[in-house]
Protein backbone atom coordinates (compact mmCIF):
# COMPACT_ATOMS: atom_id res chain seq x y z
CA UNK A 1 0.00 0.00 0.00
CA UNK A 2 1.10 3.37 -0.55
CA UNK A 3 -0.09 6.90 0.21
CA UNK A 4 -1.53 9.21 -2.26
CA UNK A 5 -3.28 12.41 -2.39
CA UNK A 6 -6.53 12.82 -4.52
CA UNK A 7 -7.49 16.71 -5.00
CA UNK A 8 -10.39 16.93 -6.13
CA UNK A 9 -12.02 20.47 -7.46
CA UNK A 10 -16.16 20.56 -7.36
CA UNK A 11 -18.60 22.50 -8.46
CA UNK A 12 -19.04 25.70 -5.62
CA UNK A 13 -22.85 25.07 -5.45
CA UNK A 14 -23.19 23.45 -1.50
CA UNK A 15 -25.40 20.96 -2.54
CA UNK A 16 -23.82 19.80 -5.49
CA UNK A 17 -20.59 19.90 -3.92
CA UNK A 18 -22.02 17.65 -0.82
CA UNK A 19 -23.39 15.10 -3.21
CA UNK A 20 -20.01 15.28 -4.93
CA UNK A 21 -17.76 14.62 -2.12
CA UNK A 22 -19.95 11.54 -1.00
CA UNK A 23 -20.23 10.04 -4.44
CA UNK A 24 -16.05 10.51 -4.58
CA UNK A 25 -15.49 9.18 -1.44
CA UNK A 26 -17.38 6.40 -2.15
CA UNK A 27 -15.63 5.61 -5.06
CA UNK A 28 -12.46 5.66 -3.49
CA UNK A 29 -13.34 2.79 -0.88
CA UNK A 30 -15.16 0.56 -3.91
CA UNK A 31 -11.34 0.97 -6.01
CA UNK A 32 -9.98 -0.64 -2.56
CA UNK A 33 -8.61 2.44 -1.04
CA UNK A 34 -8.36 3.27 2.94
CA UNK A 35 -9.49 7.00 3.74
CA UNK A 36 -6.64 8.17 6.53
CA UNK A 37 -7.54 11.99 5.69
CA UNK A 38 -9.21 14.75 4.12
CA UNK A 39 -8.56 18.47 3.53
CA UNK A 40 -10.76 21.05 3.11
CA UNK A 41 -9.13 24.29 1.40
CA UNK A 42 -12.92 26.39 0.42
CA UNK A 43 -14.07 28.12 -2.02
CA UNK A 44 -11.61 29.29 -4.60
CA UNK A 45 -11.67 31.52 -7.88
CA UNK A 46 -10.58 29.43 -10.83
CA UNK A 47 -7.94 30.43 -13.04
CA UNK A 48 -10.00 29.85 -15.93
CA UNK A 49 -13.40 28.59 -16.72
CA UNK A 50 -14.12 25.06 -16.33
CA UNK A 51 -17.81 23.75 -17.64
CA UNK A 52 -19.09 27.14 -17.33
CA UNK A 53 -17.56 27.88 -14.04
CA UNK A 54 -15.82 30.25 -12.28
CA UNK A 55 -15.48 29.26 -8.83
CA UNK A 56 -14.67 25.51 -7.28
CA UNK A 57 -14.74 24.18 -4.37
CA UNK A 58 -11.25 22.65 -3.23
CA UNK A 59 -10.83 19.17 -1.43
CA UNK A 60 -8.16 16.27 -0.64
CA UNK A 61 -8.62 13.29 0.31
CA UNK A 62 -5.25 11.35 1.44
CA UNK A 63 -5.80 7.85 0.70
CA UNK A 64 -3.44 4.63 0.91
CA UNK A 65 -4.31 2.26 -1.71
CA UNK A 66 -2.26 0.10 -3.68
CA UNK A 67 -0.44 1.43 -6.84
CA UNK A 68 -2.23 -0.62 -9.47
CA UNK A 69 -5.43 0.57 -8.53
CA UNK A 70 -4.52 4.38 -7.97
CA UNK A 71 -3.87 4.29 -11.64
CA UNK A 72 -7.65 3.71 -12.13
CA UNK A 73 -8.50 6.47 -9.80
CA UNK A 74 -8.60 9.11 -12.56
CA UNK A 75 -10.32 6.98 -14.93
CA UNK A 76 -13.36 5.87 -12.08
CA UNK A 77 -13.88 9.63 -11.10
CA UNK A 78 -13.78 11.24 -15.04
CA UNK A 79 -18.00 10.06 -14.59
CA UNK A 80 -19.13 11.95 -11.52
CA UNK A 81 -20.75 14.97 -13.15
CA UNK A 82 -20.22 17.11 -9.51
CA UNK A 83 -16.47 16.88 -10.14
CA UNK A 84 -14.88 19.74 -12.10
CA UNK A 85 -11.22 18.20 -12.21
CA UNK A 86 -8.92 15.94 -10.44
CA UNK A 87 -5.26 15.02 -9.60
CA UNK A 88 -3.85 11.95 -7.98
CA UNK A 89 -0.31 12.28 -6.56
CA UNK A 90 2.11 9.78 -4.63
CA UNK A 91 3.07 11.44 -1.56
CA UNK A 92 7.07 11.19 -0.49
CA UNK A 93 7.44 8.43 1.91
CA UNK A 94 9.76 10.18 4.30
Amino acid sequence: MRTYEVACVFHGDDGVFNRGKEAVKAELVKLGGQIVGEEDLGQRNLAYPIKKETRGHYWIYSLEIDPAKAKQIEHALRLTSELLRVLVIKKDGK
